[in-house]
């Protein structure tokens, strides 16, 4: 099993981080192989950067079946380009902001997502009612850190995280998301810490790949996800 999981930023920080992570919880008999786009933003704070880091993007995600994967994983918690890499391939196409909120939704009748910044609430808030769980999201703490802060920044945010999930649990949330890609490496201290379960968006992205290869399912091309009609060809 092949799986590539692409940062969308322009980060060698961030997908170094995100490496690492995921080394540690892929099954033996993965592949993985983590990457970013050479271009684009540092990091994706806003609808504008997301715009500016999908096209890049979308080029790794069209070469990556004749590059032998059999799986994407897109490492950006607004799945930015998620609909539009689907069309592009066969293969599976996992975003890690989807994968962690149906998981969320699995392990507890409420959830919270822990959001780095005020501005990105009422995307989050968007993305759950998209998704029919608009009802079962009751938190969106917000850290106020930028996203090319949050690599390796627990030890420094630790008092203001662990503040945070518990506003989520007094909000109602049963289970809590780490609501960025750069913030993976918290989950395991935070769950200690906390007493519920937190969700890695990034493991919880290639576990379902993992899953999905292991079932031979991809998404439907019946309708929503078909071939565009015109793709433009690679550079």
């Amino acid at each position: 099993m092949r799986i590539l999981v692409i940062n969308p930023n322009s980060s060698a920080e961030m997908t170094a981080a995100i490496a690492t992570e995921l080394m540690v919880v892929k099954r033996a008999d993965c592949h993985l192989d983590v990457v970013n786009p050479v271009g684009g933003p540092i990091s994706i704070e806003s609808a504008y950067d997301e715009s500016r880091a999908v096209s890049e993007m979308l080029k790794l995600v069209q070469r990556a079946p004749g590059q032998g994967y059999d799986a994407v994983v897109i490492a950006c918690f607004s799945d930015p380009g998620l609909d539009a890499a689907r069309e592009l391939v066969d293969i599976p196409v996992v975003g890690i902001q989807e994968a962690s909120m149906y998981l969320a939704a699995s392990l507890g009748s409420f959830f919270g997502v822990l959001t780095t910044l005020e501005r990105r609430v009422p995307v989050r808030r968007r993305y759950a009612e998209s998704l029919g769980l608009g009802g079962k999201m009751v938190s969106t703490p917000v850290l106020n850190i930028p996203v090319a802060d949050t690599v390796g920044s627990l030890d420094r945010m630790k008092a203001t995280a662990l503040a945070k999930g518990q506003e989520a649990m007094a909000e109602g949330a049963e289970v809590l998301i780490l609501g960025c890609a750069g913030l993976g490496d918290w989950s395991h201290q935070l769950q200690e810490e906390l007493g519920i379960p937190i969700i890695n968006p990034n493991a919880a992205g290639l576990k379902l790949a993992e899953s999905l290869v292991d079932l031979g399912l991809s998404h439907s091309k019946f309708r929503s996800f078909q071939q565009p009609r015109v793709v433009l060809p690679l550079d």
